[in-house]
């Protein structure tokens, strides 16, 4: 597995597709008639950082991660992996590289928000040190909320002076 940046113009329409059929199904805001426009879209994965998982062999994408870090919280914004390619570590590895990516900006925490009809994805986030923290009523979402925990150096672990 591969775990990359994204290459918009190679990658977005393979995003888009997974948000289409892995994310607006499970939405309360949206339907597939009514959701946002591929620009939307874009212009949404244009603000944070995105990550994919690829193809080694193809480069093609199968899931992604999109992240976006303000002040000493990382908002996970979307996260997707094709059914095909779940329960491989796929999804951990995407959240792994965008929680790095936030705790290397300065977060001190994560926040995503979870639709109330995802109980597979409030599973797996629990596995990954996440709680539901809330309950987004206009929205039908449960939010959840992980702490970065840095460890000090090690000799002050040890309790020993520098």
């Amino acid at each position: 597995m591969t775990i990359r940046a994204r290459f918009p113009r190679t990658d977005d329409a393979p995003i888009l597709q997974l948000i289409r059929d892995e994310i607006i199904p499970f939405s309360y805001l949206y339907s597939i008639h009514d959701a946002p426009s591929p620009r939307e879209l874009r212009a949404r994965l244009d603000l944070g950082v995105t990550y994919v998982a690829s193809y080694s062999t193809t480069n093609y994408p199968y899931g992604f991660v999109h992240a976006i870090a303000q002040g000493d919280t990382l908002y996970v914004d979307l996260l997707a992996v094709h059914p095909t390619c779940r329960k491989r570590g796929v999804g951990a590895s995407l959240m792994e590289r965008a929680e790095n990516d936030g705790m290397a900006s300065g977060c001190r925490e994560a926040l995503l928000y979870v639709d109330e009809s995802n109980d597979a994805a409030v599973r797996f986030y629990e596995k990954l040190g996440y709680r539901v923290t809330g309950f987004a009523d206009k929205v039908r979402c449960h939010e959840m909320r992980k702490p970065f925990v840095k460890l000090a150096p090690r000799s002050r672990r040890l309790g020993r002076r520098s």
